[in-house]
């Protein structure tokens, strides 16, 4: 029986109307406009066009969106930290994203550490982190796992107990999302997985829920990390990995059409976690821009 398809379009749809009622909110009770700083640097495909779609919904729902673009040249650590520094200092930016990857050589985990808590929108600042690493929400849980779980919820998949495969290590997708799976919010039990795993299709055909977060050119030149072979029937897919193929076009890491005969569930890609990233970035933006008013976190009906 063919997979359920996750479609991230469809549950961003469905929570468009409830983000537009807390920015008026925000807007009309506060008298404030969240305000969003990306900081872009480089030219890399993938991270060019999560920007342009951040923007699109920024937008969409009456938002700010400010984008700081920076050559690789430019971008070094002593110029970025500026930066941050700047809009920490902004009392009209509400949420600060700095946008992964940044070149080589940069310190990326300075520059974490240095953005606002309050306005750390991706939480990737040591004092984020404790919060979701202690099995709590903390102030924000980062976008791509927040994403993840609203899909999770939606599409009812069973996760505690299960057992959970992640692969990848990246500081705001595999690696929060396989702490937060294994942690008290979701209890399931999670191999977390990357280049170096040995007989990695083996570890993947004993996932109940496979979350691939790799995103980048496949070893040996094949067209997808995850093929039908490496999932076990009725597992949930969520393909997270996202790349550049061909001039206007991506894909993701699973070999959806095959997969789909397959798995239990599977995302599209694009059009499964994309979306979700977005949606949970603007929900952030709000939570961000409600701590800086004392407020608490919204909470959704998904």
């Amino acid at each position: 029986m063919p997979a359920i398809i996750m479609d991230g379009r469809a549950v961003r749809a469905m929570l468009l109307p409830e983000l537009r009622r807390n920015v008026e909110e925000i807007k009309e009770k506060y008298g404030r406009v969240p305000c969003l700083a990306a900081i872009l640097v480089g030219d890399d495909p993938a991270s060019r066009q999560y920007v342009k779609n951040k923007q699109r919904t920024t937008e969409e729902l009456g938002c700010e969106s400010r984008t700081i673009r920076l050559s690789a040249a430019e971008g070094t650590t002593p110029t970025l930290l500026k930066v941050i520094a700047g809009l920490n200092a902004d009392p009209s930016v509400n949420a600060i994203l700095l946008q992964l990857p940044v070149p080589d050589g940069v310190d990326q985990f300075a520059l974490f550490d240095a953005i606002d808590p309050l306005k750390d929108l991706d939480a990737v600042g040591s004092s984020s982190v404790g919060g979701f690493y202690r099995g709590r929400w903390g102030r924000f849980i980062p976008c791509t796992p927040r994403g993840v779980l609203t899909l999770l919820d939606y599409y009812k998949v069973p996760v505690g107990g299960a057992r959970a495969v992640v692969i990848g290590r990246s500081d705001i997708a595999g690696k929060p999302m396989a702490v937060i799976l294994g942690g008290r919010m979701c209890n399931a039990t999670v191999t977390w997985c990357h280049r170096k795993t040995r007989d990695l299709p083996a570890v993947c055909r004993e996932a109940d829920i496979l979350i691939p977060c790799v995103g980048a050119e496949i070893p040996g030149g094949g067209p997808y990390f995850i093929t039908a072979d490496m999932v076990k029937p009725g597992a949930c897919v969520i393909d997270v990995g996202f790349r550049r193929i061909g001039p206007g076009k991506f894909a993701g890491d699973v070999d959806f059409e095959a997969v789909k005969e397959v798995a239990g569930w599977i995302t599209l890609n694009p059009g499964g976690t994309g979306p979700m990233t977005v949606v949970a970035l603007m929900q952030n933006l709000l939570d961000a821009t409600r701590y800086q008013l004392g407020l608490d976190r919204l909470k959704y009906s998904i």
